[in-house]
Formats: C-alpha cells, structure tokens, sequence
C-alpha cells in the first residue's frame, strides 16, 4: 500500500491488464482477508448476538480507513468500485477459508 500511496507503482507493466485495479482489490484484500482469520486462529467475536470473524473484522476497518485516506493523499484517488471490491474480496475469501478448512466437529 506505501508503494501505491506515493505513487511508485509499475504502472507502465500494471495498465497492460484490464481492470488491474479492481481485480488487485479483489485478489490482495481477500487474501489477507484469508491470512488475517487464520492468523487469529479464526476467533470469532459477538456483534448484537452475531458471530462476526475477528481477523477479517479488523482487516475491513483498516481498508475502509485505507480507502478513506485516499481522498488526501496526492498520487491515490478514492473510489467506491476499489472499496466494493475489496469488501467482496474479503467476505469471498473468509467463506472460502472456512469451506478448506472446517471446524473440526467435537466428539463430546
């Protein structure tokens, strides 16, 4: 993210791929999306009685306050297609976290 916010990124070889934007919101969110959940050992915190993940959970804050920070920053731009993408992203990749690894169900 530093290299994109101070406008060091590759973009002569990146603007060869259509979309590489949003397919790199999609693909680099939700992989750490993916890593965050598992790096807490997929601790699950209760929000108003509801299970809510807690990696992904505060992965979203910071990519929201990521995105957000955009909108001052000289060489990033903020766009709700970017933060859309990496909101699915994130929600994607935890499902698919959970689906190759499922609970082990208790024997008790």
């Amino acid at each position: 993210m530093l290299v994109a916010d101070f406008g060091k990124l590759p973009k002569v070889q990146l603007e060869k791929i259509p979309n590489y934007d949003i397919i790199g919101h999609f693909f680099l969110y939700g992989i750490a999306s993916f890593v965050c959940h598992r790096a807490t050992n997929r601790r699950m915190m209760m929000v108003f009685k509801y299970p809510i993940p807690f990696g992904p959970f505060l992965f979203t804050l910071v990519t929201i306050g990521e995105e957000m920070l955009q909108q001052i920053l000289p060489h990033r731009t903020f766009s709700l297609l970017d933060l859309g993408a990496s909101l699915l992203g994130i929600i994607l990749f935890y499902k698919l976290g959970e689906l190759w690894f499922p609970k082990k169900s208790s024997q008790y």
